[in-house]
């Protein structure tokens, strides 16, 4: 189909039927959901990103999207820092033995 010949979102100014582009904190609550080997650091950080980028796409969607990344952020988010915890509570556990 031509340029021309699709119709634009007065609102959006995006061609009709498209969503918008995924906000920039969707994307780092994604990678950072992703990135379960640096520890509870990047969970937080995804955390964090998630629901910042939830808010804004609750707040204004005809403009941002990314709301199904920010969830995917948050929930792999949680999933580190559970899988984190117990790691961190036994390493402290252990050098407080070992003095």
């Amino acid at each position: 189909m031509a340029l021309h010949a699709m119709s634009l979102d007065p609102r959006t100014g995006l061609p009709k039927g498209e969503k918008p582009p995924a906000s920039t904190a969707a994307v780092v609550a994604l990678v950072c959901g992703i990135l379960l080997c640096l520890g509870p650091f990047t969970g937080v950080a995804a955390i964090v990103a998630g629901l910042m980028a939830r808010s804004a796409a609750r707040q204004s969607p005809a403009t941002v999207g990314g709301n199904g990344m920010a969830l995917a952020g948050i929930l792999l988010g949680v999933f580190n820092l559970i899988i984190a915890t117990p790691g961190l509570i036994l390493l402290l556990l252990g050098l407080a033995s070992s003095r």
